[in-house]
């Protein structure tokens, strides 16, 4: 599809969801946290989500996309709803970056929270494939932020590093 006449931007802050129709191109910056990017080449719709970590730490805690778990049942429910099936989509995956990182490699704190984009890049590989959902394209880890921009009308992601 060629790009719409009038586009749509919508800027995710962490914790934002979105899915749509292909007159939107989606955008959001991420550091430790990860965007799940799912396309469904056919119809051209799409979503995109936000989330700050996998589970939340009180399961009788309030649903929020905030969290990996509750984002990606948000993508289940509107995927049922469009009458399509998740083996449909194909999913891309950004962030995870682990922000206490120098340049070594070498953790600048001693605690697991430095380690949070690592256990969510492994949340969105894991969810992903306990859902026949084939990931086309990931760019996670290392210790920059990213700035991620997803047109729905053809796929497309473009990922700019800080």
């Amino acid at each position: 599809m060629e790009t719409p006449i009038e586009v749509i931007d919508r800027f995710l802050n962490p914790g934002e969801i979105f899915f749509g129709d292909g007159h939107y191109r989606v955008r959001t910056l991420l550091g430790s946290c990860v965007s799940i990017v799912l396309w469904h080449p056919i119809l051209q719709l799409g979503g995109m989500c936000h989330f700050l970590l996998p589970y939340p730490s009180d399961i009788k805690l309030e649903k929020t996309h905030k969290y990996g778990i509750d984002a990606f049942q948000y993508f289940l429910n509107e995927i049922k709803k469009k009458r399509t099936k998740p083996t449909e989509y194909s999913a891309k995956i950004f962030g995870g970056s682990n922000m206490f990182l120098n340049e070594e490699r070498e953790i600048l704190r001693n605690d697991a929270s430095s380690l949070i984009g690592t256990k969510n890049a492994e949340f969105a590989k894991k969810i992903l494939q306990e859902n026949q959902i084939k990931i086309i394209s990931e760019d996670l880890g290392g210790n920059q932020s990213r700035k991620i921009y997803f047109s729905v009308w053809d796929g497309e992601v473009w990922v700019e590093k800080k």
